[in-house]
């Protein structure tokens, strides 16, 4: 029996999140690199989408307790959190999420295969590039994952990613967040860690 072994990777996770009836008229856009930005960068602490917050954390405590397996003597918790818009041609600029353990996507509204999709990047070197047959998990630079709406992906905030030209007509709409951490995050002897 052949055994494949995933070592060292970068967890995406897909989890469903209800964003029925979600009022954003509230939200006050600025300008960002290549789309729009909220305003607020503490969305999810503003009365209308506590919630949301809620929903949210329910699938970080699964990615961070469950598939990571990280004690209880850590909490995470929310951060930062703010609403995107993208437009038709429009893009979101290359970048990662310092000073965050793991990151969220919401995807709140998008049209279907319009683009927009949320393309994950590798920065690991390889001594040399081969070409490949077929792209996989074990052999790809950069992975893609479409915007589907009501589906929050979660990730290691390390990782750098953007997002593809969106070509439908009406705005392809995300909620972002970061985490960070308090509590005993090590116990063991040299590198314990309390913050």
């Amino acid at each position: 029996m052949i055994d494949v072994f995933p070592l060292f990777s970068n967890p995406v996770m897909k989890h469903p999140i209800d964003v029925t009836d979600l009022d954003l008229s509230s939200v006050v856009w600025g300008q960002n690199y290549n789309n729009s930005i909220s305003q607020s960068q503490t969305v999810l602490e503003q009365e209308p989408f506590l919630n949301l917050k809620e929903e949210c954390m329910k699938g970080v405590r699964e990615y961070f307790y469950n598939m990571m397996s990280v004690t209880d003597s850590t909490e995470i918790y929310i951060t930062e959190s703010w609403f995107n818009s993208t437009a038709k041609d429009e893009v979101h600029h290359r970048h990662w999420h310092p000073n965050s353990i793991v990151s969220g996507i919401v995807y709140i509204a998008s049209e279907e295969d319009q683009g927009g999709d949320t393309s994950f990047i590798t920065s690991k070197y390889e001594t040399i590039e081969l070409d490949i047959k077929e792209s996989n998990l074990y052999n790809s630079k950069s992975w893609s994952i479409p915007p589907s709406n009501g589906e929050m992906l979660l990730f290691p905030s390390s990782v750098e990613h953007f997002v593809t030209p969106y070509t439908g007509t009406t705005p392809r709409i995300t909620l972002s967040f970061n985490t960070f951490v308090k509590g005993n995050v090590n116990n063991q002897a040299l590198t314990r860690l309390a913050i």
